[in-house]
């Protein structure tokens, strides 16, 4: 397989979002030839692509497998058959390829071989930089961390839209695995040093090709890791200013063969993909998003379980001794001529206010009926922000369809700005202001009988600058409602006076409740074992109770699945409740995650496989090469911020004990100092030395010395910010 060579030659890789295969359409190109074609960007209205086929140049380095070398050719129509050379100031008798072009079409990055003239043998790679002068290429320059000694190699180049971050993957120190990506950030003094994307996106094996998209949200990839057969293109998301874990893609984007070096056009619905699925050599194939279409599509609603019931007609009366309840219909109760309540189920239910003689107890009549029904919609909800921010990611999700009858097999969501996307949950940026329009479309089949159907939804989202959000925002604390910021804000009214619960998210909140008591729980009591979101104690001294709620949302859709899970995890008690806003926050007691000794554990597993903490000899600097390793814990401390970490540091036997005690606390200390440096505050860290005392194996020998020579971390979770005692349990 000739992509074996090309990847010692484009780094050795370890051969071996969701979308499926009624999506995609891939063709092969017509300006593939019997050699490996491979790597295509859009250039004007044609491609530049990489291919190792036989050229004009007359004498050609051999690589240390004695392939010929890649060049970078142009198809003005890649459907036909012709190709030729890109520009002869980048070609030389080495490899060249792949690459990427800047917004403006004038700047051009690409792979290039780093080797002296006396060697002809290719080892080591570097990205290179030709701008456009008039009608002509420059001499490539090199990219300032190109390896001066050949240590390793960068290749792969991808650059954002405004220019300002080059994407890449290379093989220097201090990696994950054989191959990681890594970015550089153009600053005014010149481009950042690499940064290493991290574990959320590299492996042990090799992450190849990268390709960032206009928006800079999505990032596809090429990786070897073990969920693929030989390559396969992974997408990640960038969501509250980190990478998602990505994602694979299904068929007939990746295959049984090597799939790489994956390219999406701005209209998000074409591009290229390189491919050996025909068993011989790597091919190039157009792709092109096939999207259904979906007409008539509602504003999309979930369902209202919490209503407001209201008797207008009667004027009480304080002579005469009456008392009033509702029933509800579901075996509950309320008193009161207006009542709220929250229905648990889907049904049909039948209410009526009932009068009674608050002395004798005794039942005057009913003066007030009607039944209402609560029905799944037969269209999707759509779970998202209101409003957001230009540049700022939007998270949406289906979350909260339930569609009688109907089993959905794909997801498509038209974001309003000529943006689409396939997922069940997709993110997306807006870059102009304005209010979109989101649809989103199922396909699916009925359960009974097997027919495909569409269902579809809309809903619409508010984009503005800062300034504009928050003017929005203040303007509905004195004003009337308005629609663009509110939920659920539909009104139902009939001749027997009941409305659908209405409200305004800075006046109410809606939280689940599932725990009443009379004295508090302990913080660390196992009750709280299978609650997996934050957990608010509320004390109400009218009822001389503690409440026990998660949730604490403006968006009662928002809580159906929290509910849902507290019942199935045994807390049948859970009920979706209203407050207002500031009563809740008045009788709030403290707020907290709780974590079972089970979790604590995992934690403390996970953070301590970057203890391997590296100092120079006798002393207490940290090495380079452990920077990276602290750098992920500073990130996991900044993510979880009720987390304090003990860093504690150990020693051998060799030397004085009063030596090694300082030594072991200093370094303790120098690794405090760097996370600080990260913006961890010192209050969350703690330095412990602990010099010989605490040996984990033999000072006998030198293979017991080195275990000795360690250092361990554990989490400590803090349970709250209204009180953090330590967890003891």
């Amino acid at each position: 397989m000739r992509f074996v060579h090309l990847i010692s030659l484009l780094f050795i890789a370890a051969c071996n979002s969701h979308s499926t295969a009624q999506t995609f359409e891939l063709t092969p190109l017509k300006c593939n030839s019997k050699y490996n074609d491979f790597a295509a960007i859009t250039y004007s209205d044609g491609i530049i692509f990489c291919s190792d086929r036989p050229n004009n140049i007359a004498i050609q380095y051999l690589d240390a497998e004695n392939n010929t070398p890649t060049k970078l050719y142009i198809a003005d129509n890649p459907n036909k058959g012709s190709a030729r050379l890109f520009t002869a100031s980048i070609t030389t008798k080495m490899n060249e390829g792949p690459g990427c072009f800047n917004a403006n079409l004038d700047q051009f990055y690409y792979t290039g071989t780093i080797c002296s003239p006396e060697d002809k043998r290719v080892r080591h790679l570097g990205i290179f930089i030709s701008e456009l002068n008039g009608n002509e290429w420059t001499s490539p320059k090199s990219f300032e961390y190109n390896s001066p000694d050949s240590a390793y190699s960068i290749a792969h180049p991808t650059l954002s839209h405004d220019g300002k971050t080059l994407y890449f993957t290379s093989d220097m120190d201090g990696g994950f695995g054989s191959k990681d990506l890594y970015k550089c950030e153009l600053t005014s003094s010149g481009w950042g040093k690499p940064e290493n994307l991290g574990a959320a996106i590299n492996t042990k094996h090799a992450e190849i090709f990268p390709f960032i998209t206009q928006d800079g949200k999505q990032m596809y990839f090429a990786s070897a890791r073990d969920s693929g057969t030989g390559l396969d293109i992974y997408k990640s998301e960038w969501i509250n200013g980190k990478w998602q874990a990505p994602v694979k893609l299904e068929e007939p984007i990746n295959s049984d063969r090597d799939d790489f070096a994956f390219v999406i056009n701005p209209d998000a619905t074409t591009g290229y993909i390189t491919s050996n699925r025909n068993g011989k050599n790597d091919e190039l194939y157009s792709f092109n998003l096939n999207y259904p279409l979906f007409e008539g599509c509602p504003p999309a609603e979930l369902p209202t379980f919490c209503y407001l019931f209201e008797e207008l007609n009667i004027v009480p009366n304080d002579s005469m001794p009456m008392t009033f309840e509702w029933e509800f219909g579901d075996g509950t109760t309320g008193g009161g001529l207006t009542a709220e309540h929250c229905y648990e189920a889907f049904g049909e239910y039948h209410i009526g206010l009932n009068v009674y003689d608050s002395r004798t107890k005794a039942k005057f009549a009913r003066v007030s009926e009607v039944d209402i029904s609560i029905e799944k919609s037969p269209f999707p909800f759509i779970t998202s922000a209101d409003t957001s921010m230009v540049a700022q990611a939007i998270k949406f999700t289906p979350e909260g369809t339930d569609i009688e009858n109907f089993n959905i097999e794909n997801y498509y969501w038209d974001f309003g700005d000529g943006s689409r996307d396939i997922g069940h949950d997709v993110a997306h940026t807006y870059q102009e202001p304005g209010i979109y329009t989101v649809q989103i479309g199922l396909i699916g089949k009925l359960a009974d009988s097997g027919v495909e159907e569409k269902r579809c939804a809309t809903k619409k989202i508010t984009v503005g600058t800062a300034s504009q959000i928050a003017a929005l925002s203040n303007s509905t604390e004195d004003d009337e409602p308005q629609e663009s910021v509110l939920h659920n804000d539909m009104i139902f009214n009939d001749n027997d006076s009941i409305q659908k619960l209405t409200y305004a998210p800075d006046s109410s909140i809606y939280y689940v409740q599932f725990k009443e008591s009379a004295v508090p729980i302990p913080l660390e009591d196992e009750y709280f074992d299978n609650v997996i979101y934050e957990i608010t104690e509320r004390y109400e001294a009218k009822d001389t109770l503690y409440k026990y709620s998660v949730g604490n949302t403006n968006n009662v859709g928002e809580l159906l699945k929290m509910q849902k899970d507290l019942k199935e995890n045994g807390y049948e008690a859970a009920l979706i409740r209203q407050e207002k806003t500031e009563e809740f926050n008045n009788t709030t007691t403290r707020k907290w995650w709780f974590m079972p000794d089970s979790i604590n554990s995992a934690v403390n597993n996970h953070i301590n496989k970057f203890s391997d903490i590296r100092f120079n000899l006798n002393a207490y600097q940290i090495q380079p090469e452990s920077f990276d390793k602290l750098s992920y814990v500073a990130q996991i401390l900044l993510q979880e911020p009720s987390f304090t970490l003990r860093i504690m540091a150990h020693t051998d036997s060799v030397g004085t004990a009063e030596n090694n005690l300082k030594l072991s606390q200093s370094r303790a200390q120098a690794v405090v100092d760097f996370l600080a440096n990260k913006g961890i505050s010192k209050d969350r860290l703690i330095a412990e030395g602990y010099g010989e005392n605490v040996p984990i194996a033999s000072n006998a020998d030198e293979l017991g010395r080195s275990k000795n020579r360690r250092v361990s971390f554990e989490v400590i979770n803090n349970l709250g910010p209204l009180d953090k005692p330590k967890r003891s349990k």
